[in-house]
């Protein structure tokens, strides 16, 4: 984990590379939200930090084959706070909508969770990447 600094007055960035196992994502999630509180109202960064959390996991529960680092990135300025979740895999079709699922499900809230939480869920499929953008207005 590094934590990146300033770019300009009112830009902070954090970013992280995440093993792609699901022990190594309470940890970076913590210290997301450590540096995310700095940056945002209390109520934001632990919004941001579910967020942060059910992105990973989606991403290392249904990816058999993932093997490379996961990319954290994110950018708090004075307006928003930006988390781009960067995979190396083969990705999955989003969801033209986020829906609950029926609430007997064990699974299936994540990306409606996601998109509960921030005001903006952007999800790009890439020929050598995929990136999930969050984005939480402050």
């Amino acid at each position: 984990m590094r934590w990146i600094g300033s770019f300009g007055r009112n830009m902070q960035t954090w970013e992280s590379k995440l093993p792609p196992v699901i022990a190594a994502i309470r940890p970076a999630a913590m210290q997301f939200r450590e540096w995310a509180a700095k940056h945002a109202t209390a109520a934001a960064a632990a919004d941001c930090e579910l967020a942060l959390v059910e992105a990973c996991n989606n991403l290392i529960n249904h990816n058999e084959n993932i093997r490379d680092a996961i990319l954290l990135h994110a950018q708090a300025t004075p307006f928003d706070l930006t988390i781009v979740v960067r995979d190396t895999t083969s990705g999955f079709d989003w969801p033209a909508a986020a829906t609950l699922p029926d609430s007997s499900a064990e699974r299936g809230r994540g990306i409606y969770l996601m998109h509960a939480l921030m005001t903006q869920v952007q999800y790009t499929r890439g020929g050598s990447h995929n990136e999930l953008r969050l984005r939480r207005a402050l």
